[in-house]
């Protein structure tokens, strides 16, 4: 059995802080929804976590099972949010702006 990747300071710091913002899709339709901690596959297998700076805050609904989530309704969701991508980027954004700030994210 391989031996379980340690997460680091750095990682475990971004988690909480995903964790701790509201639902990216959720905010977007202007609605505050706790959420829980995406993490974006791209080029990784089942079973393969991509790694923990690819995140995104989504509520339990956008995340995995809404009609519209990136897990059961992708087209639609990527429709009417972005594509993953360009959400990590956008939130990215946010905490940086918001750590240099001191300020509470969105």
């Amino acid at each position: 059995m391989a031996k379980k990747k340690v997460k680091t300071k750095a990682e475990k710091e971004r988690l909480q802080t995903i964790a701790e913002m509201p639902c990216y899709a959720c905010f977007q339709d202007g609605v505050e929804m706790q959420s829980e901690v995406h993490h974006i596959r791209k080029h990784t297998g089942m079973g393969l976590r991509p790694p923990h700076s690819d995140t995104i805050p989504l509520c339990y609904s956008h995340h995995r099972t809404g009609k519209i989530s990136v897990h059961l309704g992708k087209k639609e969701f990527e429709k009417r949010y972005g594509t993953e991508q360009e959400i990590l980027k956008k939130v990215n954004r946010e905490i940086e702006r918001c750590k240099e700030e001191n300020q509470v994210i969105f």
